[in-house]
């Protein structure tokens, strides 16, 4: 029994501290995080750096209506024969991107301001990038308190 009472007031210690943390600011989320996999997208969307970086520009474009979206950085890599590795940042947004053209798919993370922005970004690329499927998983940036440690 003497041996229960240290680990009962660990648990409770660490219970109290994760309760604190999510009853701070950051229990109503800082950002939207959604993890994207597009699949069956043609070979020219996604072999060129040059192609790549105006999606991606279009895409962050397309929610000028935030603030400091004028200020649009993008960043391209171009692998040899092809393939890409892209950025599209500013103060409200974050969008990344690694292509494999040869198997016509696409990783993507759009980390947005909020949830309307990071929904209107990943429709702009899907209209643009043409996939056949896209899976999306979708995460609010600073509540992974409530989830159970790993």
């Amino acid at each position: 029994m003497a041996t229960a009472t240290p680990v009962l007031q660990k648990d409770v210690g660490q219970t109290k501290r994760k309760a604190e943390m999510l009853n701070s600011s950051f229990a109503c989320g800082l950002s939207t995080h959604l993890l994207v996999e597009m699949w069956q997208a043609p070979f020219s969307s996604l072999a060129s750096a040059d192609v790549i970086g105006s999606v991606l520009e279009k895409a962050a474009s397309s929610c000028n209506d935030f603030d400091g979206s004028h200020d649009i950085k993008v960043n391209t890599y171009q692998f040899d024969p092809y393939g890409v590795s892209a950025t599209v940042s500013n103060s409200a947004l974050h969008v990344l991107i690694h292509t494999w053209p040869e198997k016509e798919y696409a990783a993507l993370d759009i980390f947005a301001r909020d949830q309307v922005q990071a929904h209107k970004i990943l429709e702009s690329l899907k209209s643009t990038l043409n996939p056949g499927h896209v899976a999306v998983i979708e995460l609010t940036r600073g509540q992974l308190l409530e989830m159970e440690d790993t």
